[in-house]
């Protein structure tokens, strides 16, 4: 960690998402009260929800930041959205942070992740971003010492709470 804390250091346009990992589940209920009643489960083990809580674009060589959530992933899944049912949440989307300014409330990330629903429910997957020419993205987790919650299933209503 310290490598990667220096060369972060050196980088005057450094942008910084800050993020919370706020649950995880294994089932996603679209409609808890629906008939007929259906539920979409994890492929690779558990739901990872995450919420973008700011990003910081003041460091002093700051350029106008361009956010993609289909550029975010943990170390076990590619794909942040990329669930059929992205459209019932209150989800990230693309956008711009101006140079010299923080945006904040930006909205949700859903990872499908490898991972045994059964042992790594509290268990911390780290964000990271495939940045671009020119950008230096560093993510940081607010509350690394609080483990999710384990929601089952999780709803649009309990994440869009979260």
């Amino acid at each position: 960690m310290s490598i990667t804390t220096l060369s972060v250091m050196g980088c005057s346009n450094t942008v910084t998402i800050h993020y919370d990992q706020a649950a995880t589940c294994y089932l996603f209920d679209s409609n808890p009260t629906g008939q007929p009643h259906t539920t979409t489960s994890s492929s690779n083990g558990l739901f990872v929800i995450y919420k973008i809580t700011s990003i910081d674009n003041t460091s002093s060589g700051a350029k106008d930041f361009n956010f993609n959530p289909s550029k975010v992933y943990n170390g076990n899944q590619s794909l942040a959205n990329n669930q059929s049912f992205d459209y019932l949440l209150q989800l990230a989307q693309p956008h711009t942070v101006a140079k010299g300014t923080t945006g904040t409330n930006l909205g949700k990330l859903v990872i499908d992740t490898t991972a045994d629903p059964k042992t790594d429910q509290k268990a911390d997957f780290p964000l990271r971003y495939n940045s671009g020419s020119g950008e230096s993205v560093l993510l940081v987790r607010d509350n690394p010492n609080t483990p999710p919650p384990f929601l089952d299933p999780c709803s649009p209503s309990n994440i869009n709470s979260l």
